[in-house]
């Protein structure tokens, strides 16, 4: 279920809105696919067997899809919204719980990873704010480095300016010619170095759009940060 526009303060747009990471949903269906496996290597192979035993199979194979199936909606229920504005995430599907950090308390963001999430594209994010909040920990993250990433621009766009972040080696960009003091563009704001998107569409459209096209395969990692470096106005 998308985040309701309705929610949205004044001004503010929706940069990024994420579900938990595929790789959480890898142990359930691994383990009903070899739940049912096995009753029905058992019914093949014990053909004799009473009429009950078929039943209990039944029985098994249906509670292991009901429990996958409860599964893949709490997997749908957790989202993760990142705005110009804040940074919010919400899970529960009978009973709803609901976070919401501003951009202007955020201190700190952390993204965290192990070997398989690594592979996995996936991880967890702890966000330190001002307050009696401290820090938030936001599981099963989609890219963490780059959600950090985005959350930093945007946190430092909030305060005024931000700093480029140094090139990777190898890459030429107009960032290579620029004072490493140069203001970069407030990201929504008006500048010389402006988000840009395409016609007709918002920023945060073309970002979610973008974000679409990417996790479906349609375009490849280094096109995707390519893209959104350019729709963001950095380079």
């Amino acid at each position: 279920m998308p985040f309701p526009s309705k929610l949205l303060i004044p001004g503010e747009e929706i940069v990024v809105e994420s579900h938990p990471n595929w790789s959480v949903l890898v142990p359930p269906v691994a383990a009903f696919v070899l739940v049912l496996g096995a009753c029905v290597a058992i019914a093949v192979a014990w053909s004799s067997a009473p009429i009950w035993v078929l039943y209990v199979f039944a029985a098994v194979a249906t509670v292991g899809a009901l429990l996958l199936a409860a599964r893949v909606v709490s997997h749908r229920s957790k989202l993760l919204v990142i705005t110009t504005s804040r940074v919010i995430y919400r899970s529960g599907v009978l009973h709803r719980t609901g976070r919401e950090i501003p951009l202007d308390r955020i201190q700190d963001v952390t993204y965290h990873q192990n070997l398989i999430e690594r592979l996995a594209r996936a991880g967890s994010l702890t966000i330190e704010s001002a307050g009696a909040a401290g820090q938030e920990p936001f599981p099963d993250i989609r890219r963490p480095a780059e959600m950090q990433s985005l959350i930093n621009q945007l946190v430092s766009g909030d305060r005024g300016r931000f700093r480029a972040p140094p090139p990777a080696r190898g890459d030429r960009s107009r960032l290579d010619e620029e004072p490493a003091t140069s203001e970069l563009p407030v990201v929504g704001q008006p500048t010389g170095r402006t988000p840009t998107a395409p016609e007709g569409q918002s920023l945060a459209e073309a970002l979610r759009e973008l974000e679409r096209l990417h996790e479906f395969g349609v375009i490849t990692d280094v096109e995707f940060a390519k893209e959104r470096r350019r729709l963001l106005g950095l380079g």
